[in-house]
Protein backbone atom coordinates (compact mmCIF):
# COMPACT_ATOMS: atom_id res chain seq x y z
CA UNK A 1 0.00 0.00 0.00
CA UNK A 2 1.06 3.46 -1.33
CA UNK A 3 2.82 5.39 2.28
CA UNK A 4 2.53 8.97 2.80
CA UNK A 5 5.75 9.86 4.36
CA UNK A 6 6.38 13.33 7.13
CA UNK A 7 9.65 14.62 6.55
CA UNK A 8 10.00 17.72 9.50
CA UNK A 9 12.50 20.37 9.89
CA UNK A 10 13.11 23.69 10.94
CA UNK A 11 13.77 26.63 8.58
CA UNK A 12 15.16 30.05 9.84
CA UNK A 13 14.40 31.34 6.61
CA UNK A 14 10.46 31.71 5.73
CA UNK A 15 9.38 31.09 2.06
CA UNK A 16 7.29 33.37 0.01
CA UNK A 17 4.57 30.54 -0.28
CA UNK A 18 3.07 27.80 2.28
CA UNK A 19 2.86 25.48 -0.33
CA UNK A 20 5.46 23.97 -3.07
CA UNK A 21 5.22 21.10 -5.16
CA UNK A 22 8.59 19.93 -5.99
CA UNK A 23 10.95 16.94 -7.97
CA UNK A 24 14.37 16.45 -6.56
CA UNK A 25 16.83 13.80 -7.84
CA UNK A 26 13.76 11.95 -8.81
CA UNK A 27 11.35 12.16 -5.39
CA UNK A 28 8.51 14.33 -5.50
CA UNK A 29 7.78 15.83 -2.70
CA UNK A 30 5.06 18.93 -1.12
CA UNK A 31 6.75 21.59 0.90
CA UNK A 32 4.12 22.44 3.76
CA UNK A 33 4.91 25.79 5.67
CA UNK A 34 4.09 25.99 9.34
CA UNK A 35 3.86 28.54 11.99
CA UNK A 36 7.78 28.44 13.37
CA UNK A 37 6.68 29.77 16.59
CA UNK A 38 4.49 26.52 16.98
CA UNK A 39 5.41 23.76 14.95
CA UNK A 40 8.18 22.35 12.66
CA UNK A 41 7.39 22.73 8.67
CA UNK A 42 6.58 18.98 6.93
CA UNK A 43 8.10 17.68 3.76
CA UNK A 44 5.25 15.24 1.92
CA UNK A 45 6.15 12.39 -0.43
CA UNK A 46 4.40 9.40 -1.55
CA UNK A 47 6.13 6.35 -1.57
CA UNK A 48 5.13 2.48 -3.24
CA UNK A 49 5.25 0.88 0.33
CA UNK A 50 6.37 1.99 4.38
CA UNK A 51 9.89 -0.52 3.44
CA UNK A 52 12.99 0.55 5.25
CA UNK A 53 14.76 1.46 2.00
CA UNK A 54 12.21 3.33 0.26
CA UNK A 55 12.03 5.47 3.33
CA UNK A 56 15.67 6.09 3.00
CA UNK A 57 16.32 7.23 -0.20
CA UNK A 58 13.40 10.00 0.45
CA UNK A 59 15.05 10.91 3.28
CA UNK A 60 18.38 11.08 1.75
CA UNK A 61 16.82 13.23 -1.52
CA UNK A 62 14.89 15.50 1.06
CA UNK A 63 18.03 15.93 3.44
CA UNK A 64 19.96 16.98 0.17
CA UNK A 65 17.41 19.46 -0.95
CA UNK A 66 17.66 20.75 2.70
CA UNK A 67 21.44 21.26 2.70
CA UNK A 68 21.23 22.97 -0.95
CA UNK A 69 18.46 25.40 0.41
CA UNK A 70 20.63 26.10 3.96
CA UNK A 71 22.96 26.80 1.85
CA UNK A 72 21.08 29.30 -0.42
CA UNK A 73 18.99 31.30 1.96
CA UNK A 74 22.00 31.32 4.73
CA UNK A 75 19.20 28.95 7.03
CA UNK A 76 19.75 27.16 10.09
CA UNK A 77 17.89 23.91 8.81
CA UNK A 78 17.12 21.10 10.74
CA UNK A 79 15.67 17.37 9.48
CA UNK A 80 14.15 14.20 10.84
CA UNK A 81 11.81 11.49 10.20
CA UNK A 82 8.13 11.66 10.94
CA UNK A 83 6.44 9.02 10.50
CA UNK A 84 3.43 8.77 7.93
CA UNK A 85 0.20 7.25 6.71
CA UNK A 86 -1.61 5.31 4.33
CA UNK A 87 -1.95 6.55 1.38
CA UNK A 88 -4.73 6.05 -1.47
CA UNK A 89 -3.34 6.19 -5.77
CA UNK A 90 -6.07 7.65 -7.00
CA UNK A 91 -5.44 10.83 -5.11
CA UNK A 92 -2.26 13.20 -6.16
CA UNK A 93 0.27 14.47 -4.07
CA UNK A 94 -1.02 17.80 -3.97
CA UNK A 95 -4.15 16.83 -2.12
CA UNK A 96 -1.77 15.49 0.90
CA UNK A 97 -1.88 17.16 4.10
CA UNK A 98 0.04 16.65 7.11
CA UNK A 99 -1.81 14.28 9.34
CA UNK A 100 0.86 15.14 12.41
CA UNK A 101 2.71 17.83 13.82
CA UNK A 102 5.35 18.57 16.12
CA UNK A 103 7.50 21.24 18.05
CA UNK A 104 10.34 23.02 16.52
CA UNK A 105 14.30 21.70 17.38
CA UNK A 106 15.59 24.71 16.65
CA UNK A 107 14.58 27.83 19.31
CA UNK A 108 12.94 30.29 17.85
CA UNK A 109 14.99 33.37 17.33
CA UNK A 110 13.56 35.31 14.92
CA UNK A 111 13.18 34.80 10.94
CA UNK A 112 13.95 35.84 7.42
CA UNK A 113 10.72 36.64 4.94
CA UNK A 114 10.63 36.69 1.60
CA UNK A 115 13.10 33.52 0.77
CA UNK A 116 12.11 31.45 -2.22
CA UNK A 117 13.27 27.71 -3.37
CA UNK A 118 13.59 29.03 -6.80
CA UNK A 119 17.30 28.11 -7.49
CA UNK A 120 19.57 25.97 -5.40
CA UNK A 121 23.13 24.85 -5.75
CA UNK A 122 23.67 21.53 -7.77
CA UNK A 123 25.18 19.32 -5.80
CA UNK A 124 26.94 17.13 -8.08
CA UNK A 125 29.56 14.78 -6.16
CA UNK A 126 29.59 12.81 -2.81
CA UNK A 127 32.15 15.20 -1.29
CA UNK A 128 29.96 18.48 -2.38
CA UNK A 129 26.63 16.57 -0.28
CA UNK A 130 28.97 15.53 2.56
CA UNK A 131 30.56 19.23 2.95
CA UNK A 132 27.19 20.54 2.38
CA UNK A 133 25.27 18.18 5.24
CA UNK A 134 28.26 19.14 7.99
CA UNK A 135 27.42 22.84 7.11
CA UNK A 136 23.68 22.17 7.64
CA UNK A 137 24.35 20.66 10.56
CA UNK A 138 26.88 22.68 11.95
CA UNK A 139 25.15 26.21 11.66
CA UNK A 140 21.88 24.65 12.87
CA UNK A 141 23.47 23.15 16.15
CA UNK A 142 22.50 25.16 19.20
CA UNK A 143 25.94 23.87 20.65
CA UNK A 144 29.35 25.99 19.65
CA UNK A 145 31.37 22.98 20.37
CA UNK A 146 29.03 20.68 18.47
CA UNK A 147 29.21 23.11 15.10
CA UNK A 148 33.10 23.86 15.85
CA UNK A 149 33.58 20.11 15.24
CA UNK A 150 31.06 19.92 12.27
CA UNK A 151 32.86 23.23 10.54
CA UNK A 152 35.95 21.83 10.98
CA UNK A 153 35.02 18.47 8.99
CA UNK A 154 33.83 20.25 6.37
CA UNK A 155 37.47 21.12 5.72
CA UNK A 156 38.25 17.53 5.65
CA UNK A 157 35.87 15.89 2.88
CA UNK A 158 38.03 16.73 -0.03
CA UNK A 159 41.68 15.09 -0.67
CA UNK A 160 44.76 16.36 -0.02
CA UNK A 161 45.56 19.44 2.29
CA UNK A 162 45.42 19.00 5.73
CA UNK A 163 42.68 21.13 7.12
CA UNK A 164 45.35 22.83 9.58
CA UNK A 165 47.09 23.67 6.31
CA UNK A 166 44.34 24.90 4.03
CA UNK A 167 43.45 27.33 6.64
CA UNK A 168 46.84 28.50 7.13
CA UNK A 169 47.92 28.82 3.40
CA UNK A 170 44.25 30.35 2.72
CA UNK A 171 44.87 33.04 5.81
CA UNK A 172 47.93 34.10 4.16
CA UNK A 173 46.56 34.63 0.64
CA UNK A 174 43.34 35.82 1.63
CA UNK A 175 41.27 35.57 -1.42
CA UNK A 176 37.96 37.96 -1.97
CA UNK A 177 35.17 35.11 -1.28
CA UNK A 178 37.07 34.67 2.06
CA UNK A 179 34.25 36.40 4.54
CA UNK A 180 36.29 36.44 7.40
CA UNK A 181 36.09 39.36 10.06
CA UNK A 182 39.99 39.67 10.50
CA UNK A 183 38.69 41.38 13.81
CA UNK A 184 37.82 37.99 15.19
CA UNK A 185 41.54 36.60 14.71
CA UNK A 186 42.63 39.34 16.27
CA UNK A 187 41.31 38.80 19.24
CA UNK A 188 42.48 35.04 19.05
CA UNK A 189 44.89 33.77 21.56
CA UNK A 190 47.69 32.89 18.28
CA UNK A 191 50.50 32.51 20.73
CA UNK A 192 52.88 33.32 17.33
CA UNK A 193 51.46 30.04 16.31
CA UNK A 194 49.40 30.03 13.16
CA UNK A 195 45.90 30.29 12.54
CA UNK A 196 45.61 26.63 11.33
CA UNK A 197 47.30 25.32 14.06
CA UNK A 198 45.97 26.86 16.83
CA UNK A 199 42.34 26.27 15.10
CA UNK A 200 43.18 22.24 15.30
CA UNK A 201 45.47 22.25 18.90
CA UNK A 202 43.23 24.72 21.27
CA UNK A 203 40.14 24.08 19.44
CA UNK A 204 39.22 20.38 17.46
CA UNK A 205 41.78 18.35 19.50
CA UNK A 206 40.60 20.48 22.98
CA UNK A 207 37.30 19.61 22.01
CA UNK A 208 37.92 15.93 21.08
CA UNK A 209 39.65 14.72 23.68
CA UNK A 210 39.06 15.43 27.32
CA UNK A 211 42.63 14.35 28.15
CA UNK A 212 45.79 16.29 26.49
CA UNK A 213 49.30 16.04 26.93
CA UNK A 214 51.04 17.92 29.86
CA UNK A 215 51.11 21.98 28.08
CA UNK A 216 48.28 21.24 25.58
CA UNK A 217 45.09 23.74 25.88
CA UNK A 218 42.38 21.74 28.05
CA UNK A 219 38.63 23.05 27.74
CA UNK A 220 37.84 25.01 30.27
CA UNK A 221 33.70 25.04 30.18
CA UNK A 222 33.08 26.88 33.37
CA UNK A 223 34.61 30.05 32.29
CA UNK A 224 32.99 32.81 30.42
CA UNK A 225 36.15 34.06 28.69
CA UNK A 226 37.02 30.49 27.49
CA UNK A 227 33.31 30.30 25.91
CA UNK A 228 34.31 33.66 23.96
CA UNK A 229 37.39 32.22 22.85
CA UNK A 230 35.65 29.20 21.56
CA UNK A 231 32.38 31.32 19.85
CA UNK A 232 34.77 33.39 17.93
CA UNK A 233 36.46 30.44 16.83
CA UNK A 234 33.47 29.17 15.06
CA UNK A 235 32.52 32.14 13.54
CA UNK A 236 36.45 31.89 12.13
CA UNK A 237 36.34 28.50 11.22
CA UNK A 238 32.80 28.53 9.52
CA UNK A 239 34.15 31.10 7.05
CA UNK A 240 36.85 28.76 5.93
CA UNK A 241 34.58 25.89 5.64
CA UNK A 242 32.04 28.34 3.42
CA UNK A 243 35.22 29.26 1.24
CA UNK A 244 36.21 25.66 1.31
CA UNK A 245 32.50 24.46 -0.24
CA UNK A 246 32.40 27.07 -2.76
CA UNK A 247 36.22 26.90 -4.11
CA UNK A 248 37.77 23.36 -2.77
CA UNK A 249 34.66 21.27 -3.58
CA UNK A 250 33.66 23.66 -6.61
CA UNK A 251 29.99 24.06 -5.47
CA UNK A 252 29.40 26.66 -8.38
CA UNK A 253 26.35 24.98 -10.72
CA UNK A 254 23.31 25.38 -10.03
CA UNK A 255 19.59 23.91 -10.21
CA UNK A 256 16.13 25.80 -11.33
CA UNK A 257 12.73 25.00 -10.24
CA UNK A 258 10.89 25.04 -13.53
CA UNK A 259 8.13 23.43 -15.64
CA UNK A 260 8.07 21.48 -18.69
CA UNK A 261 4.78 22.17 -19.66
CA UNK A 262 2.56 25.08 -18.53
CA UNK A 263 0.83 22.81 -15.79
CA UNK A 264 3.89 20.45 -15.34
CA UNK A 265 4.61 19.77 -12.15
CA UNK A 266 7.69 21.28 -10.80
CA UNK A 267 11.06 19.75 -11.60
CA UNK A 268 14.72 20.88 -10.86
CA UNK A 269 17.17 20.77 -13.30
CA UNK A 270 20.03 22.76 -14.73
CA UNK A 271 20.48 25.66 -16.91
CA UNK A 272 21.19 23.58 -20.12
CA UNK A 273 18.32 21.12 -19.66
CA UNK A 274 15.68 24.04 -19.04
CA UNK A 275 16.58 25.61 -22.05
CA UNK A 276 17.05 22.91 -24.69
CA UNK A 277 13.40 21.92 -23.02
CA UNK A 278 11.67 25.30 -23.24
CA UNK A 279 10.77 24.90 -19.78
CA UNK A 280 9.03 27.48 -17.75
CA UNK A 281 10.01 28.85 -14.07
CA UNK A 282 7.62 27.48 -11.86
CA UNK A 283 5.67 29.91 -8.89
CA UNK A 284 6.59 32.70 -11.00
Amino acid sequence: MPYLMHICFDNSCRLRRKNYLFEYKGIRFKLVQKNPRKWADILLTVLPDREVASRERAFAAASEFLSALSWENRARIMVWEWGGRGWSNELPLSRAKPIISTFPRIPYGGDVRGCDIASIPNVETDEQRIGLTLFREAAASNNNYISFLFYWQVLETGRGTRPEDFVTNTYKKRPRGLMLDHRDVNRLPLNGRSLGIYLRDDCRDAIAHIRRKPGKKKLELDRTEERTRITISVRVVRAFAEYYISDVLNLQNRLYLVRKTKRGFPIYVDRVYSWSHGCVRAYQ
